[in-house]
C-alpha cells in the first residue's frame, strides 16, 4: 500500500504559488506543440530525480520504499521510469500535441512530399490531401480545428489556389534553441536560489531582490528597459571582470558554480481604474530592493 500523505498546500500557499509556475510554463510549452501528457511524464521523472538527490543528499541510499514515501508513486511506476532512456534534445513526435504531429508527418511522409522531397502545398480534401494528412497523423481531431490552429501559430497558409502550404515547422531554429537551454538554466537557477532562502537563515541566505512599479503608463516603458538595460548591463560586465581575476586553487576543496542573473519583466494591467492612473506609478508589494 502507498503510504504517502499529502500535506494541506492549500494553507501554506505552495499550491498557488507552483501554479504560477506552471501556468507560465504552460503557455511556453504550449506555443512549442508539448501535450499535457508530454508534461505530466516530464513532471514524474523530475519528481524521481529530485527525490533520489534528496535523498542521496542526506548519505542514505535512495531505496524504492523511500523514494515512494517521499512521492506518493508506487514502486511499478518507479521502476518504469527508472528503466526509461535519458532524455535528449529531441523529442519524438508521440510526445508532441496533435498539431505538432501533422507537422512531423508532413516533414517527414514523401506521399505529402514535392517530387524534389520538399513538404507540398496541399489541397483541403482528396488522396494525399491536409484531410488524409490530418487522419493520418492526429486521430479523431478534425483537419479544420487543426488548421485553425497551425493558422494561428503561423505554420501554415492558403495560397490564392486554395491549397494549404506550410510556412515553417514547428521544431525550434537556433535562437529558439538557446532560449529554451536559458529557460531550463535560469528559470531552475531562480527557483534553487528561492528554495535556499526558504529553507536558511539570514546569515546564508543568497542575495535575491527586485523592484517593480504598477501604474507606469506605457510611454515610459520603453525608456526604462532601455535605462535597466543599460546599467544592468555594466554591473555583469563588472562583476565579470571580479571573477575573471580569480585564481584556480590548488587545494582539493569543493569548487562551487556561482553568478548573478538580471531579467526584465513587463506585464500589462487592464482595466485601469482612472484613480490609479492619476496616482502615478507605485512601488508593488513584492521584495524589493530595499527588502532585508
Amino acid at each position: 500500500m502507498n503510504s504517502f500523505v499529502e500535506p494541506d498546500l492549500q494553507k501554506t500557499g505552495l499550491s498557488s504559488a507552483v501554479y504560477k509556475v506552471l501556468k507560465s510554463l504552460a503557455r511556453f510549452t504550449l506555443r512549442r506543440g508539448m501535450s499535457v501528457s508530454a508534461m505530466n511524464e516530464l513532471a514524474r521523472r523530475a519528481y524521481l530525480d529530485a527525490a533520489v538527490e534528496l535523498i542521496q543528499a542526506e548519505n542514505t541510499r535512495a531505496t524504492t520504499s523511500r523514494i515512494c514515501a517521499m512521492t506518493g508513486m508506487y514502486r511499478r511506476e518507479i521502476r518504469r521510469l527508472e528503466s526509461l532512456p535519458p532524455l535528449t534534445d529531441q523529442e519524438p513526435s508521440d510526445k508532441l500535441n496533435r498539431p505538432a504531429r501533422v507537422v512531423s508527418g508532413w516533414l517527414r511522409d514523401s506521399d505529402f512530399h514535392t517530387g524534389s522531397g520538399n513538404p507540398a502545398a496541399l489541397k483541403p480534401e482528396g488522396q494525399n490531401s491536409f484531410e488524409t494528412l490530418v487522419k493520418q497523423y492526429s486521430g479523431d481531431i478534425t483537419p479544420n480545428a487543426i488548421r485553425q490552429e497551425l493558422e494561428r501559430l503561423g505554420i501554415v497558409s492558403t495560397t490564392k489556389r486554395g491549397l494549404i502550404r506550410l510556412e515553417k515547422s514547428v521544431y525550434l531554429n537556433s535562437t529558439e534553441e538557446h532560449g529554451v537551454s536559458v529557460l531550463g538554466t535560469d528559470t531552475s537557477d531562480l527557483i534553487d536560489t528561492i528554495s535556499h532562502n526558504i529553507d536558511q537563515d539570514n546569515n546564508s541566505k543568497l542575495f535575491q531582490r527586485k523592484v517593480a512599479y504598477i501604474h507606469v503608463p506605457e510611454e515610459h516603458v520603453p525608456e526604462f528597459h532601455r535605462y535597466s538595460a543599460t546599467e544592468s548591463q555594466k554591473l555583469l560586465e563588472k562583476l565579470d571582470r571580479w571573477l575573471s581575476k580569480l585564481k584556480a586553487s590548488s587545494s582539493t576543496d569543493d569548487t562551487y558554480r556561482i553568478g548573478v542573473g538580471i531579467y526584465q519583466f513587463q506585464s500589462l494591467q487592464n482595466p485601469i481604474k482612472s484613480s490609479d492612473v492619476a496616482r502615478g506609478p507605485a512601488r508593488t508589494s513584492e521584495r524589493s530592493v530595499n527588502s532585508k
